[in-house]
């Protein structure tokens, strides 16, 4: 039961959509010319960020990027923008919009592309070449491409129980701190016994 418990707590019940960058990395630029997108397909409901590598070329960063969600069938759900500038502030950067409830089981795409009226100049975000991520690819100009954008989607199911109590900024009503440091201290116990459980059978 305590194992059960430990385990339940510590991993995440869902796997999101997502691909690091890999061996075969390489960037893809962001300007009038060149629009990047990925597809995906979505595993858990309230979609509400996707992550992606952005990166400068070497030369003056400048301009607005577009960014837009669309589901397959359905058309544009979310679309925003920032300065190209802002994307190279954080690495990774997330695109962060209103959650989609019903996300789950839905194909989405992510589209990456420079304003007309701001044009995008020296920025790219990564990809990796080959077919790393089974259930989408990357897209340049609207055509598949033999490889995947570096990107991470966010949703409330791929997030453990640990990672809720360690990102919450103030327990719930009614639960004191000490209840959620002794409920984590708790789940630390657990899941330490049964690492060392399984590396005694194994050297046994």
């Amino acid at each position: 039961m305590a194992t059960a418990l430990a385990v339940t707590v510590a991993v995440p019940p869902v796997d999101l959509p997502s691909d690091a960058v890999g061996l075969r990395s390489f960037l893809v630029p962001i300007n009038q010319e060149t629009a990047v997108s990925q597809t995906f397909a979505m595993t858990a409901d309230g979609l509400r960020a996707v992550e992606v590598r952005p990166d400068a070329t070497g030369t003056a960063v400048s301009g607005w990027v577009e960014f837009a969600l669309t589901e397959e069938g359905s058309g544009v759900l979310r679309r925003g923008g920032v300065p190209a500038a802002s994307l190279l502030s954080a690495t990774p950067y997330r695109l962060e919009f209103a959650p989609i409830n019903d996300s789950k089981d839905s194909r989405f795409r992510l589209d990456l592309m420079s304003s007309d009226t701001a044009p995008v100049t020296g920025l790219a975000v990564w990809a990796t070449k080959g077919g790393r991520y089974a259930d989408g690819a990357l897209q340049i100009n609207g055509r598949d491409r033999w490889a995947d954008l570096t990107f991470r989607t966010f949703a409330p199911a791929g997030r453990s129980i640990w990672d809720r109590l360690m990102e919450m900024d103030a327990p719930p009503p009614g639960i004191s701190s000490r209840t959620v440091i002794l409920a984590a201290l708790a789940v630390y116990m657990l899941m330490s016994g049964f690492v060392l459980r399984a590396f005694s059978r194994f050297h046994s």
